[in-house]
């Protein structure tokens, strides 16, 4: 009888569909295409994101796969890695990048920024800003105003001195 009622606990069991890892065939930030074992493919399974934050997972990424109340047809996809580009951090940081190389490094001292950034809105910074490239407005160059007040003159005056470096 124990047998019994083990093979039947077994074969319902079996008929449960378990967390698994799948590969994205077709990305999107709210459904994916994915295969899974052998030659299986699974149509628009939901991508279950964190309020606040939205990726477009690339093809051939990683995800892991929960198949709700045990039923294939119902998975969501809670966490997806792999994808072209990688970002390895150190003990305690934090990165968002996307697969352009463009990245937000949280470190230990401070935070640096790779690729282009654009602010739409104000920007108030308390301490020294510093930089390597031109800065300008939309006017022109600090480097251009510079010459302009080098150069310039009062009539028969000299020209100012110091001079802006």
């Amino acid at each position: 009888m124990m047998k019994s009622v083990g093979s039947r606990i077994q074969k319902a069991a079996s008929q449960i569909r378990q967390t698994f890892l799948g590969i994205v065939a077709r990305g999107d930030s709210k459904a994916l295409q994915l295969k899974g074992f052998t030659d299986e493919t699974l149509q628009e399974v939901e991508l279950i994101q964190h309020v606040g934050f939205s990726s477009f997972v690339p093809d051939s990424a990683k995800v892991v796969v929960i198949p709700l109340q045990g039923k294939t047809a119902k998975s969501v996809v809670v966490a997806t890695t792999g994808g072209a580009v990688v970002v390895n951090v150190a003990k305690g940081e934090t990165c968002v990048y996307d697969q352009f190389g463009h990245q937000v490094l949280l470190h230990q001292d401070g935070i640096k920024m790779t690729g282009n950034v654009e602010i739409v809105g104000g920007l108030k910074v308390s301490e020294n800003i510093e930089s390597d490239g031109e800065v300008s407005d939309k006017t022109g160059s600090m480097q251009a105003m510079r010459e302009a007040y080098n150069e310039h003159k009062h009539g028969n005056s000299p020209t100012a001195l110091p001079l802006m470096e």
